[in-house]
């Protein structure tokens, strides 16, 4: 095992009181680069026992959700897709007890088909074609009013002042939230992502969203708009062999499912991204004139280095045997999507940001009944995101002045800071 010494940064993550210990449970400011000991994992087999955690010598914020059972982890490609693609063997109600509290009755994580294909067929319009221009429609008005606040400074901290400040608005402007609410939302948001909470903390960041929520849904019942909310109101689910509206209860259930996926896997990946290219001066210039460069510039970041590290958590339902691995039934397996998608055995030279290279599919958003709802509106947002700052900040570039930032964290990945000046 790595000496967790060689691992850990004395730096946090976070401007907010309640931002930086969220951000610490799940490694923030603990571990800044696992890549190293991922690869020395692989190496020795593609399946180990134990958690994420444990082999980074971090505590484990989900240890009592499971105190008796075994625990395992995949690092190599195949197995973790095999892991990924079979809920039945592998499957996600086995953290129901994990998501109950942040997500309340209505789990979308943590629940197998038929329940999680039910409740995935009401909300798949809000990210199909419909829902993407609804998002797209306040996108980049808000970044580019967001540059307008710093533009003239020639500096700025982009990660607390471009980043961190647009996915959040984005979707609860989605959601009917009210411009003035969007800080406090911002934070529930963030108490509702996985392990990043208490249990308490995560079920009190719920009450509150769903109170707020009911007042955006009746007034929606009354005068229904072209949004969301009222597009949700109108669908319909069978349940006991019958057909029905949704009910306030899955409706609230669905909108703190959909809150810490539409909000900090996103500005956290732009954050990387960001630190990435700006650690790249002659790619970054490429990006000013040549933009097909920056699909492909996003993709291969979501490869090489993620915002989540570890996909949620499955549930043997029996005995099997992965990578020559024997799991017995009960135990709690890790999937490692991060370090499957640096597996030489399915990318050449893995451990390269290379944006050039051929393009291919990897486990960023998952694989399977559970892959990500919002990836195309995930990559719109990055795509814009990067575009709209090339549109309107010459000579993008590092601030030296500044301290250096570094990606830190475990199961999320976020950076210290993004330091740019420009001009």
């Amino acid at each position: 095992m790595t000496d967790s010494n060689e691992n850990k940064t004395e730096k946090g993550v976070g401007e907010a009181a309640w931002e930086q210990p969220t951000a610490h449970r799940t490694g923030a400011g603990q571990v800044t680069d696992p890549y190293p000991h991922l690869a020395e994992l692989r190496r020795e087999g593609p399946v180990h026992s134990g958690s994420f955690f444990n082999h980074f010598n971090v505590p484990d914020p989900t240890a009592e959700v499971w105190p008796d059972a075994k625990r395992f982890i995949t690092v190599g490609y195949a197995e973790t897709e095999q892991v990924l693609k079979d809920n039945v063997t592998f499957s996600n109600a086995g953290i129901r007890k994990m998501t109950e509290y942040v997500f309340g009755s209505v789990s979308l994580m943590g629940s197998d088909d038929p329940e999680h294909r039910k409740f995935r067929s009401l909300v798949q319009p809000a990210f199909g074609r419909y829902g993407l221009g609804k998002w797209s429609a306040f996108v980049a008005p808000r970044l580019n009013q967001l540059i307008d606040r710093f533009e003239d400074r020639g500096s700025a901290d982009l990660y607390f002042e471009y980043c961190a400040e647009f996915p959040v608005y984005v979707i609860a402007m989605t959601l009917g939230v009210k411009p003035k609410d969007i800080p406090q939302f911002h934070e529930w948001a963030t108490m509702l992502q996985i392990a990043a909470a208490t249990p308490d903390e995560a079920r009190a960041a719920r009450l509150s969203v769903e109170d707020y929520m009911r007042e955006i849904i009746n007034d929606r019942r009354r005068s229904p708009k072209d949004d969301v909310i009222s597009m949700l109101l109108e669908r319909e689910i069978e349940e006991d062999g019958e057909r029905h509206k949704i009910t306030e209860k899955q409706l609230l259930g669905l909108i703190c499912n959909l809150l810490p996926a539409g909000s900090g896997t996103t500005y956290r990946t732009l954050g990387i991204l960001l630190v990435t290219l700006l650690e790249r001066p002659e790619l970054l210039e490429q990006l000013y004139d040549n933009r097909d460069l920056v699909p492909p510039v996003v993709d291969e970041l979501l490869r090489w280095n993620g915002p989540v590290l570890v996909a949620p958590p499955r549930l043997a339902t029996c005995d099997v045997t992965v990578g020559g691995v024997d799991i017995p039934a009960g135990s709690i397996v890790e999937a490692g999507i991060a370090a499957a998608n640096r597996d030489p055995a399915e990318f050449d030279d893995p451990e390269t940001y290379n944006p050039r290279r051929e393009r291919r599919a990897n486990l960023a958003f998952s694989t399977g009944s559970h892959f990500c709802m919002g990836a195309k509106v995930a990559h719109m947002e990055l795509i814009t995101a990067i575009n709209t700052l090339l549109d309107r900040l010459p000579r993008l570039r590092l601030d030296e002045s500044k301290t250096a930032p570094e990606i830190t964290g475990l199961w999320y990945r976020m950076p210290t800071s993004v330091p740019a000046k420009w001009g």
